[in-house]
């Protein structure tokens, strides 16, 4: 049986940034957060090139657990395509991009593990990718680098082979075949290779990260493809990954290793004469497990990016140009990330940063500030265990401002400064276990109060606002039992505002009539599907009354009740949509002037959507792929293109997903960005007043609310 390895590295291939113009349209989607890829099969190793020849970069993937690689072809945004994915051998762990066969297109190259060979696929510059051809090396392939070995302008291949303490060097015939590899001594259990031209001789050599005898040794070439032991440098603590660059500006190539056991990397300078300087080290990281090189804040001097196993993040290292790096800077990216490479994705002149994520199966995009950062998105701490959450003005200031449930019985506000940021919160109680919010103003002074569902108590509790940021004490109204979801609307038509709140353990949604004065009705009940726990009103049926529909996830139905205007509501009607729907969405998808029906499916990684007749009637579910255990929804026009999209939380993969609607009722394949732990309540709005929808996230097991900044260059 095919096992996760405890110690994955990436042979990085080179690359030039593309620093051309960002090219957009109303079609885009960018929000400054990390955007995540999945790359399925636990992906090991990561390669960029511009495969397709369409100027979008594109990304491969080594999926060391299902014995294949994964294309994703790039496209104007900085997104990615759906990938498509290629057989080659056994545990493939570690992949390269050349030009192998001279035609002007890059080819893959891919090490087997476990099957002890390499992989070349031949690319036709039109998104075709043939099929494999295997290629024997030593024991247990590691680590493999692309260059031009013996100077006949084709495309060799190096192999550091782990089990077998050697290295097998493969020349190429510029056709895309090779010589039948021969073997060179290395270190014991090499792990990682590069090249270089460590002696300035005109020829390339190669440098080799032994693991096991913990030391890195240079093979000096001689221009013909052959290469003899130079010096062995003692690294100490396993090296397990390097690179060769010039990181003091002396034009002699210097080599960066990486430690996991001590948690740095090593700087050692070269004089030129294939010999180096003693080693400088650099913190970073928890157990990093590869090293990679660009400019990434554009001063013309290398930096440093490390890929973290143990810590989930990476590190920046920012280098002044005379061999010495500043003080890390950490990101968080996915599960477990192996692997690092860096590329201009967006189109901006900024190198972004991509990561091989093992244990969450995806690739998370960063991109690049210009300064040596990378931009995610902020996360604002707001208490234990947030879950809902409701975007408005509260203090009346003309910024967007969050309130945000908690546990075991508070609710947070924290205030927005109308740039994207926001203060401490504010702990306010608000009942015994709050799980749903929402705002409006229901004694009629202006001020926004709040409303909240409180699960254990059974009850919806009402904080009335002043305007200035601050609530009174809750005053309670009775409910059924586990109120999970609200929804605030006038029902019945007298100008005040009611409230509808679902409730899971009695399958009722709960109906309470506003007065206008803060108070309410006591709540009138009507049957739902079973555990309802998405509530959302709308005219399903264009008969000028507001209508309720519920998302059961017990019965994997959405229940429509239609109302009469007058705050009563029809026996419920119930049509099928996916697996465990969790919330639920209303909006003209398609834009025929009737409400249609979203959502989000927790048990199968889904969104439904379910289109009106306009009679109050609703059509068989329409799948939509997305994120793993789907739950909460939003909508919006994010991208200002006039149609509604859909944004939604996965709890599984902690992620945000949003598929960008075509106003015909299809989706875009959803695109992915990076939230902080076990996400589970997003709300929209403009935080930072430049007139576009950005995504707030509550985050339960992380403590915190992220904010996503909508960074599309088209202005609506």
């Amino acid at each position: 049986m095919l096992v996760k390895p405890l110690i994955i590295y990436l042979a990085l291939s080179l690359i030039s940034l593309s620093l051309v113009a960002p090219l957009t349209s109303s079609q885009d989607l960018s929000f400054q957060a990390r955007r995540e890829v999945g790359a399925k099969h636990y992906p090991a190793s990561i390669a960029i090139a511009d495969i397709d020849a369409d100027g979008n970069l594109d990304l491969v993937s080594a999926e060391f657990g299902s014995s294949a690689i994964s294309v994703f072809f790039g496209n104007t945004a900085g997104g990615f395509e759906p990938e498509i994915t290629v057989p080659v051998g056994s545990a493939p762990i570690a992949i390269a991009l050349a030009d192998f066969n001279a035609d002007g297109h890059p080819d893959i190259t891919v090490a087997n593990w476990l099957s002890n060979s390499i992989s070349i696929l031949m690319s036709d510059g039109r998104r075709g990718i043939n099929p494999a051809k295997t290629f024997r090396v030593g024991d247990g392939p590691t680590s493999l680098v692309c260059a031009d070995f013996n100077n006949d302008s084709a495309q060799d291949i190096a192999v550091a082979n782990g089990f077998s303490n050697n290295v097998s060097v493969l020349l190429g015939d510029g056709k895309g075949g090779f010589k039948d590899p021969v073997s060179v001594k290395a270190g014991s259990e090499p792990r990682s290779i590069a090249a270089g031209d460590f002696n300035h001789d005109g020829f390339l050599d190669l440098a080799v990260a032994n693991r096991r005898s913990a030391n890195v040794t240079i093979l000096v070439g001689d221009g013909k493809g052959a290469f003899k032991s130079g010096d062995d440098l003692g690294v100490g603590d396993n090296p397990i990954s390097v690179i060769a660059v010039d990181v003091n500006g002396d034009s002699k190539t210097d080599l960066v290793t990486a430690h996991p056991k001590s948690g740095f990397v090593t700087v050692w300078i070269g004089d030129g004469t294939a010999h180096f300087a003693p080693p400088k080290h650099f913190n970073v990281g928890a157990e990093p497990q590869c090293v990679a090189t660009a400019d990434l804040n554009r001063d013309g001097h290398a930096d440093l990016v490390t890929a973290n196993r143990v810590s989930g993040t990476i590190s920046v290292l920012v280098g002044d140009g005379h061999g010495d790096f500043a003080a890390a800077k950490n990101f968080k990216v996915g599960d477990f990330p192996l692997a690092v490479a860096i590329a201009d994705f967006n189109k901006d002149g900024k190198a972004d940063v991509a990561v091989a994520n093992r244990d969450s199966e995806s690739v998370s995009i960063l991109p690049g500030d210009g300064k040596g950062g990378l931009i995610d998105c902020p996360n604002y701490a707001v208490g234990h265990f947030p879950r809902a959450l409701v975007a408005a003005d509260f203090n009346k200031d003309g910024n967007t401002d969050l309130a945000v449930t908690g546990f075991p019985t508070k609710i947070a506000i924290i205030l927005g400064d109308g740039k994207g940021g926001f203060g401490p919160p504010t702990l306010l109680e608000a009942g015994d276990g709050p799980r749903a919010v929402g705002a409006g103003d229901f004694n009629g002074d202006g001020n926004l109060d709040l409303a909240v569902g409180n699960d254990n108590s059974g009850d919806v509790t009402i904080l009335l606002g002043n305007g200035k940021g601050g609530f009174s004490a809750p005053t309670s109204f009775k409910t059924g039992g586990g109120p999970s979801f609200l929804v605030i609307k006038d029902f019945n038509k007298d100008n005040n505002l009611d409230v509808a709140v679902v409730n899971r353990d009695s399958n009722t949604i709960s109906v309470l009539l506003g007065n206008g004065r803060g108070g309410f009705a006591p709540a009138v009940n009507y049957k739902t599907g079973r555990g309802p726990s998405g509530v959302a009103a709308g005219d399903l049926n264009n008969d000028g009354n507001l209508d309720l529909v519920t998302a059961n996830l017990g019965s994997s139905t959405v229940s429509v009740l239609l109302g009469d205007g007058k705050g009563g509501f029809k026996e419920a009607v119930d049509y099928a949509t996916g697996r465990g729907p969790f919330s639920i969405v209303v909006g003209d998808f398609n834009k025929d002037g009737k409400i249609d029906v979203a959502t989000g499916n927790t048990a199968e990684a889904s969104v439904g959507v379910l289109f009106g007749d306009g009679t109050g009637k609703l059509g068989t579910a329409l799948s939509v792929p997305s994120g793993e255990t789907s739950s909460v929804l939003t909508v919006g026009d994010f991208n200002g293109d006039g149609n509604l999209d859909i944004a939604g939380v996965n709890f599984g993969s902690a992620t945000i997903s949003v598929e960008l609607g075509d106003g015909k009722g299809g989706f875009r394949p959803a695109v992915h960005f990076g939230a902080a732990a076990a996400p589970r309540g997003v709300v929209a709005g403009d935080f930072n007043n430049d007139g576009k929808l950005d995504l707030a996230v509550a985050n339960r097991d992380s403590d915190t609310v992220s904010i996503l900044l909508n960074s599309l260059s088209v202005h609506r």
